[in-house]
């Protein structure tokens, strides 16, 4: 059954379409009843988001803590608004890390779900942000971590007293005894606490809620329903989605968890019909794809992740284009999430052995591809960091002052504020920043990039990874040399494409004479090599202008 957010009907890779151009995010309060974006598609395919760890983004105060305040002071270097300018990133959506009020830095053991952590602000703070935010046509969706609540809420200290109020809120073992059951990774999941087990996925102290409760399902409404009606968020990041619901022999991905998700997408949507959810799904594409469409909006896909760092890393398209190629069969069209890196793993710049010029080869195949693109605060200006998960979540390196956090205490956490920071690659031309706003405004200005269906290539090098992108108005071509060397020995072929005829090409980005496109029949390409070198490392975008 379609959605009512604006999905099409598609026959094989092609688009029933209508355009509509970018539709930027009404104010507060004065939201359209439904949004639809680019060729009919839903809005957040129009977007570029950006996850923010407020925390580690910007202090306003000077009490060494980042703030809501000194996030709405960045958000021009974001977007500024206009679209006629280049010197912002450009990006169009905000992902905020948990606010709630939480004992951790981290904040994913939440104490109250209705309050900003005091650290960052005020709940005032948050709506003044998503104000300011939405004057710059920009979406903002927050982590909602439902999971679990702190060791610390109320409901679980309640909870500890058999028989009260909150005590069904969480799941228990009676008895001495602990239960022999383990975690969907091997871990340990059963705690003792008095005369009693409770259960906790993912740490002791983040005690599971129990959504076989009717009680615990409304609350979490009622909690969803004022972060969208009462607070003006745009939707959700939905933290440890595999795990509300567990079966007796299946405590990941249960039927019970997928029903659960299509009822809170019904639910969510019945409040508000143009809040996004995104969920945070880490498994395989396959069982991804089982939570949409009727469950959630999206999920992230790390299959495909892990995919673009592999290739980007050995400079090979043969570990993305399969997965990429199975991603487009798995979804309808662009209803995924795709990114390169997040909070729990290793940064990009480490992915790449701490080589630029990979760095921007992954962020290639991330920004022109399919699906909607999540970028992770700092990978824009090559911030570096692994495990422990503290010094994955670093100061955002606005200069080359050197900047710490409580958090980082006793960690041993590597920066390189000294070279990769905003202000060194400000006006750099070659710098991985501007490399980022390059391909996002391209991202913004072309629905081909934004929207358009993903035809995959073969290339007779391998170093080459290539793909047509085509929308209701402009049909563009990407290449990417993953490569270290210049590669002049190529060609592109497919047996079937969505062009006829003879087509002349533009570049919009690279260099270089770009010759002219023939095809065969059902639209094959035959040995086409539209530029005659590809440079090391570079991502090439011919959009083609006419047939003639």
């Amino acid at each position: 059954m379609l959605k009512k957010k604006g999905f099409v009907l598609v026959v094989g890779i092609c688009f029933i379409i209508l355009s509509f151009g970018i539709t930027p995010l009404m104010a507060q309060g004065t939201r359209e009843t439904v949004k639809t974006g680019t060729d009919g598609l839903p809005w957040w395919n129009d977007r570029t988001f950006y996850e923010i760890f407020v925390r580690s983004f910007q202090d306003s105060n000077g009490d060494g803590v980042g703030d809501l305040q000194g996030v709405i002071s960045k958000l021009d270097y974001l977007n500024d608004g206009n679209p006629n300018t280049n010197s912002d990133l450009g990006v169009t959506g905000i992902w905020l890390m948990p606010i709630f009020e939480s004992p951790s830095y981290h904040g994913y053991d939440v104490t109250d779900y209705m309050k900003v952590q005091p650290a960052y602000g005020t709940n005032d703070d948050f709506k003044q942000l998503v104000a300011e935010a939405h004057k710059r046509g920009i979406a903002v969706i927050i982590d909602m971590v439902l999971n679990h609540t702190s060791s610390q809420h109320p409901w679980f200290k309640d909870a500890q007293t058999p028989g009260s109020e909150y005590d069904q809120w969480y799941r228990w073992s009676e008895g001495d005894k602990k239960p022999p059951q383990i975690g969907p990774w091997g871990q340990e999941v059963w705690y003792k606490l008095g005369s009693r087990f409770y259960y906790a996925v993912f740490w002791d102290q983040m005690p599971d809620l129990n959504y076989r409760n009717p009680a615990v399902v409304q609350e979490a409404k009622k909690i969803a329903k004022f972060w969208l009606s009462d607070m003006g968020a745009d939707g959700f990041r939905m933290d440890g989605a595999r795990y509300y619901v567990e079966d007796p022999n299946k405590l990941a991905d249960s039927e019970g968890n997928i029903a659960w998700a299509k009822d809170w997408n019904a639910y969510i949507n019945s409040v508000d019909p143009n809040a996004f959810t995104v969920a945070e799904l880490w498994t395989n594409s396959g069982d991804v794809a089982k939570y949409m469409p009727d469950g959630f909006d999206m999920g992230f896909e790390f299959d495909l992740s892990a995919a673009m760092l592999d290739s980007a890393r050995r400079g090979t398209n043969e570990a993305v284009a399969p997965v990429q190629a199975r991603a487009l069969g798995l979804y309808k069209p662009g209803q995924y999430a795709a990114f390169l890196t997040n909070h729990d793993g290793y940064r990009l710049m480490n992915e790449m052995g701490k080589n630029p010029d990979k760095v921007k080869v992954a962020a290639s195949m991330l920004l022109t591809g399919d699906g909607v693109p999540f970028l992770y605060y700092g990978e824009e200006i090559g911030m570096i960091g692994g495990k422990p998960d503290e010094c994955i979540r670093t100061p955002m390196q606005w200069d080359a002052t050197p900047r710490t956090e409580d958090f980082m205490t006793g960690k041993d956490c590597s920066t390189n504020e000294a070279t990769f920071n905003v202000a060194a690659e400000e006006n750099d031309p070659g710098s991985l920043l501007n490399h980022y706003r390059t391909l996002i405004h391209l991202r913004n200005d072309h629905s081909a990039l934004r929207v358009g269906a993903l035809i995959p290539l073969a290339s007779s090098n391998k170093a080459i990874y290539t793909y047509l992108r085509q929308s209701s108005d402009e049909t563009v071509l990407v290449l990417i040399n993953l490569g270290k060397s210049a590669v002049s020995d190529y060609s592109l072929s497919a047996d079937w494409s969505p062009l006829s005829g003879e087509w002349n090409g533009q570049l919009i980005l690279g260099g270089g004479t770009v010759t002219r496109l023939k095809l065969g029949e059902r639209g094959a390409i035959q040995n086409y090599t539209p530029v005659s070198t590809l440079a090391p490392f570079s991502t090439t975008i011919v959009r083609f202008t006419g047939v003639s």
